[in-house]
């Protein structure tokens, strides 16, 4: 179903927010909004587990933190032929 789920990638939000939040919002038939970029200051109520993390704005020092951890992988790596 490769037409209707859309691949986001994390560095490319980090490193293009406005584009890839219009990105998402054309893929699901949405307007884009500038709020969509402020999403931090929203005072709505959020009931996940990472309501903290919704009141801040995306950042990106966790860009390329997992190889930090490439060697210990080598062998998962090898069972799922990456």
């Amino acid at each position: 179903m490769p037409a209707r789920i859309l691949t986001v990638h994390y560095e490319e939000v980090v490193g293009d927010l406005e584009g890839q939040v219009k990105r998402l919002l054309a893929h699901c038939g949405l307007p884009f909004e500038e709020q969509c970029l402020r999403f931090y200051e929203s005072g709505r109520r959020v009931n996940t587990a990472s309501a903290e993390q919704v009141r801040e704005p995306i950042y990106g020092n966790a860009v390329g933190y997992w190889k930090h951890y490439e060697s210990k992988l080598d062998a998962l790596r090898q069972i799922l032929a990456i």
